[in-house]
């Protein structure tokens, strides 16, 4: 056992002290915490360790509004005011980028300009989609670096809609007669709140000689919950090219009233839809969506805003854009007032599909949704020499590492990168640097309030 003092926050939320001359970082500490902690972790230079007793807490620890908290892996900040939870943000962004671009030599880098962007209204009950593990009969989050579940009743995190959704899942999964089988087929279960409540059940194996078994148990679901859908998800083998057969995804969707059964079902139909910033967004079957939207909303604004500014002020504009990893064109679709021809560049089929009736919804003409790779795509792009003036990219958290190169080779003169981690994205903006483009601001958005992750935008010019 060691006794420690936090002075401040690192990346990923951990609590930085020191013993003798080592480096220690703590999970949930607090700055100005003292604390007894045991070391699981340790390396030459510095160790991981957990909190064993709280000695003396800093006059910045609260107590936390869920009991989960510090066994639940879904949290990091729960134990600091929110304020504090921003403040470190913010200075443990700074301190990566100075760090990354420290010794780079360039000046056009001491002024960039870091905003800390919107303070969410909501930094309690902001989610609209929470996605939650089975091993029953436990339903929940995993823990803190563990493929454990915790179980839980009520996310604080999620919005009340959401939470009601896990309330009557729970109860419908837990006292409902399926059978012995029925939760031990089940991996995951997803529950979303964008207007429309959905419920996407994961299942564990290939089942499709026996998915008519339970056919009745998702019905009996669907009335117990109020979702407006169920989709459930399942391995399946279709036939190939060749007559090859691949293992492929089938998705069967409950409505009431009607079954869709079909691996391509996921295509069809324009009845839902939910509205962001005044437009239309089929949510037809499972894709992605952004958790939170009111900062997603935050993002759009201050994108379209840096596009309209270029236009207006500095008499730029753009003919040719390039949106990459665009999904169903949540940025997409804005970005057609300001640009006369768009391509959205997406690996999933389902996401395509769901922009292609986007489109439709909003009667926009100027946008074309690509399926392909990312990487593919800008490989032929470069190889037929075609020219993109504005290139948004919006990455997994993985970023475009390999990929700067030839997104630079498409010649824009504008970049909009749209990041969720730190780390990847100032890996990348050097590449950027280096290949002659400068970093005239970085807005930092807090898209995930009470954890460590946040949401970066960062806009790039190529130096004339």
């Amino acid at each position: 056992m060691e006794t420690i003092k936090i002075d401040s926050l690192a990346y990923k939320g951990y609590g930085v002290g020191r013993i003798n001359s080592k480096v220690a970082f703590v999970g949930y500490a607090c700055p100005g915490d003292t604390l007894k902690i045991e070391i699981y972790d340790e390396h030459k230079n510095y160790a991981f360790g957990r909190i064993v007793e709280i000695i003396n807490p800093s006059p910045k620890r609260i107590t936390p509004v869920c009991k989960h908290f510090g066994v639940c892996g879904g949290c990091d900040y729960l134990h600091m005011p929110y304020e504090e939870e921003l403040y470190w943000k913010t200075e443990v962004f700074k301190a990566e980028f100075n760090k990354t671009f420290k010794d780079f030599g360039f000046k056009d880098f001491e002024n960039v300009n870091l905003i800390k962007g919107f303070k969410t209204q909501n930094y309690l009950n902001y989610r609209q989609k929470i996605g939650l593990k089975i091993a029953p009969p436990l339903i929940g989050f995993y823990k803190k670096m563990s493929h454990d579940v915790c179980g839980v009743e009520y996310c604080h995190l999620a919005k009340e809609g959401v939470n009601e959704l896990l309330k009557n899942v729970r109860e419908a999964l837990c006292r409902g007669n399926y059978g012995d089988n029925f939760l031990n087929e089940i991996s995951s279960v997803t529950l979303t709140d964008t207007g429309l409540k959905n419920i996407t059940f994961s299942l564990k194996n290939r089942i499709s000689n026996r998915i008519q078994n339970y056919d009745s148990a998702f019905k009996d679901i669907i009335k117990k919950t109020g979702a407006d859908n169920i989709f459930v998800e399942f391995k399946h083998k279709k036939r190939g090219k060749g007559g090859n057969d691949k293992e492929g995804k089938k998705i069967i969707k409950y409505s009431e009233g009607r079954t869709e059964n079909d691996e391509n079902s996921r295509g069809r139909g324009i009845d839902n839809y939910f509205m962001l910033k005044g437009k239309k967004f089929a949510y037809d079957l499972p894709s992605f969506v952004q958790i939170n939207k009111e900062q997603n909303e935050n993002i759009i604004e201050k994108v379209t805003a840096y596009i309209k500014n270029l236009n207006e002020n500095r008499g730029i504009y753009f003919n040719n854009a390039l949106d990459l990893f665009c999904g169903y064109g949540n940025i997409t679709l804005f970005l057609a007032d300001y640009v006369k021809m768009i391509t959205g560049v997406e690996v999933d089929p389902f996401s395509v599909k769901l922009g292609e009736k986007n489109l439709k919804l909003n009667a926009v003409k100027n946008i074309k949704f690509v399926m392909s790779n990312a990487g593919d795509f800008l490989e032929k792009a470069g190889k037929e020499r075609i020219n993109y003036d504005l290139i948004v990219l919006d990455p997994p958290r993985a970023g475009i590492k390999g990929l700067v190169p030839r997104v630079a080779g498409l010649n824009p003169s504008s970049v909009i990168y749209i990041s969720c981690d730190s780390m990847t994205l100032l890996r990348d903006l050097k590449v950027f640097a280096c290949m002659g483009y400068l970093i005239e601001q970085i807005n930092l958005i807090d898209m995930f309030p009470r954890t460590y992750h946040m949401e970066h935008i960062a806009f790039l010019s190529k130096k004339q």
